[in-house]
């Protein structure tokens, strides 16, 4: 129970890999917030969680809009008292969000917000009250996308999102927050078979990963255990993105 008394507000969290982030954290004894664009998988994940005995809230989150930013926010203080750790996992996925020069002026712009702009907001949001709680940690979700040139405008944005996170590490770091990121790479899902075959080629480890290969390393950022480590993003990919 390493987050014991801690509060956290988890991003896209009512399926897939925000959910397994939620309940990782969940088990180690923090509050949880559940936001989510779909407001009744945010509820019903909650009540999973308050099934098991665990503090959950589930709230209907569209963290391209600034004033659901805001009211979530809020919504956590009021319920909580506070926010020590953001996960900020919500983001725009790949498929439509290929190549940059095909995409529109309007699409390009929100790509940018949603995966860059909204987690900078987010951050904002809820850095006076981790100030008033003698510190946080906020963790960006990055993908191995950004270190990939079939990336495309989503990997613009994740390479954007790493970037950020060095920014807040440098801004953050003197009232004692720390800001890292996670950069996975596919997980398992809907992936069409042609695809997958790509990935597993280039993966050094010869399995799928799936989203609960990422619950260690959102435990490890959000604790005691990370304690001397800022501005810096764990890349969990099953290896095509190894370098030295």
């Amino acid at each position: 129970m390493q987050l014991e008394g801690k509060v956290a507000l988890v991003t896209g969290a009512g399926s897939n890999l925000g959910k397994v982030y939620a309940f990782a954290l969940a088990k180690e004894g923090a509050a949880v917030v559940i936001g989510d664009l779909d407001g009744d998988l945010a509820k019903s994940a909650a009540q999973e969680l308050r099934d098991t005995s665990a503090r959950a809230l589930g709230l209907e989150m569209d963290v391209g809009d600034e004033e659901h930013i805001e009211s979530a926010v809020q919504a956590t203080l009021a319920e909580f008292g506070g926010v020590d750790i953001l996960v900020n996992n919500a983001g725009l996925c790949r498929g439509k969000w290929g190549l940059c020069s095909e995409l529109s002026n309007e699409d390009w712009r929100k790509i940018m917000w949603v995966n860059v702009g909204a987690p900078l907001a987010i951050a904002r949001a809820c850095r006076p009250s981790m100030v008033a709680r003698g510190g946080g940690v906020i963790i960006n979700q990055s993908s191995n996308a950004a270190y990939a040139f079939l990336g495309g405008a989503y990997g613009v944005t994740k390479l954007a999102i790493s970037g950020l996170t060095v920014a807040l590490a440098h801004e953050f770091g003197p009232d004692n927050i720390r800001v890292n990121g996670i950069a996975p790479g596919v997980m398992n899902g809907r992936i069409p078979p042609e695809v997958m075959e790509m990935v597993m080629n280039q993966q050094l480890l010869k399995r799928r990963g799936c989203p609960e290969d990422l619950a260690g390393t959102v435990v490890f950022l959000a604790t005691d255990a990370s304690s001397f480590m800022t501005g810096q993003t764990l890349i969990v990919d099953g290896g095509p993105a190894a370098r030295p």
